[in-house]
């Protein structure tokens, strides 16, 4: 099998730095690896050129998939409700208060009261 750094192809290098291959090795079954070295022999094509582009062909497909979209931008949706929490928690420990965005997350999430006011409730007074 030859073995080299993959071509980037189809790809322009970013402005300030050029992106180098990387290896990416699979495992197949040993009866692929024959017809995989049975049809390359007839393409006149690398193990490289054919592995990138199966990978390339699978990669568009699943972006295309509109499953796979939609779950995206569900987790997606899901880190930034956790994101959002996170912030306003830690809003509450250094005692500011909720910015609009923080509010209406608040609000949507079912929460009366923001972390401040929880907070001023706990504090003892001196």
């Amino acid at each position: 099998m030859n073995e080299q750094a993959p071509d980037i192809q189809g790809q322009a290098p970013e402005p300030e730095e050029e992106r180098k291959p990387v290896v990416f090795a699979v495992r197949i079954d040993p009866v692929l690896r024959e017809q995989i070295e049975g049809l390359r022999g007839i393409t006149e094509q690398s193990v490289n050129e054919v592995g990138v582009e199966a990978l390339e062909g699978w990669v568009a497909q699943t972006l295309s998939d509109e499953t796979i979209q939609q779950k995206a931008m569900s987790e997606l949706d899901a880190e930034e409700r956790r994101l959002q929490e996170r912030r306003s928690a830690i809003a509450g420990i250094l005692g500011q208060k909720a910015t609009a965005a923080e509010a209406s997350s608040e609000a949507t999430s079912g929460r009366s009261s923001s972390p401040s006011s929880r907070r001023a409730k706990a504090r003892p007074e001196s």
